[in-house]
């Protein structure tokens, strides 16, 4: 068999039937809504995401408030805790106070009283000195009186003795006893008259 030596041709083009008008407007429509729909769900995803993100910080803020807000209960917890504690150290040390001011005024009564007991005690002691000092003048005085005196009668005793002996020498000339001893200051031997003080 002989090879077909034919060349080979294009095939001849045959006419196609063209679209009509209104299925070209329908594609390009359908296109025009496709875009506007993609266009429209990027917008919504967007819108989507971007309302989770914001929902997400919301609740990240809502949990801070939530933190900041157990926090400040119990900072005010602790702060009327503290402030009870404050007031009851405050009655406390009012009524100490109190105490203190009762036991000052006390103390003070008791200094005036003690302070009146010293001032009397030293006006009662300077009057029993000088009533002390007054009594041993007078009770030196009085001494020395009495030693004059004592002075005077043993001089006028022995005055006497000596008369009496003088007397007696001339009355009897026999010898007498030697004198006795001169008496005890306050009581005259017997015989030697009285003298008056």
């Amino acid at each position: 068999m002989e090879p077909d030596l034919e060349p080979m041709l294009p095939p001849e083009p045959r006419a196609e039937p063209v679209a009509p008008l209104w299925a070209w407007a329908l594609v390009v429509g359908l296109g025009a809504v496709s875009v506007y729909s993609g266009y429209t769900a990027l917008s919504a995803r967007q819108l989507y995401l971007e309302g989770e993100h914001i929902r997400a910080d919301l609740t990240q803020q809502r949990d801070r408030m939530k933190a900041n807000i157990a926090d400040l209960t119990r900072q005010v917890e602790q702060a009327n805790r503290s402030r009870e504690e404050v007031e009851n150290a405050l009655k406390q040390s009012r009524a100490n106070t109190d105490a203190a001011s009762a036991q000052i005024a006390d103390l003070q009564k008791q200094v005036g009283d003690l302070q009146q007991k010293t001032g009397e005690a030293e006006r009662a002691r300077e009057a029993a000195e000088a009533a002390t000092k007054a009594a041993k003048e007078t009770a030196d005085k009085e001494i020395a009186a009495l030693k004059t005196q004592l002075a005077a009668a043993q001089k006028k005793l022995n005055q006497a003795l000596a008369d009496l002996k003088k007397e007696r020498e001339q009355v009897s000339p026999a010898p007498l006893p030697p004198p006795a001893a001169p008496p005890s200051a306050g009581t005259p031997p017997p015989g030697a008259p009285a003298f008056r003080q």
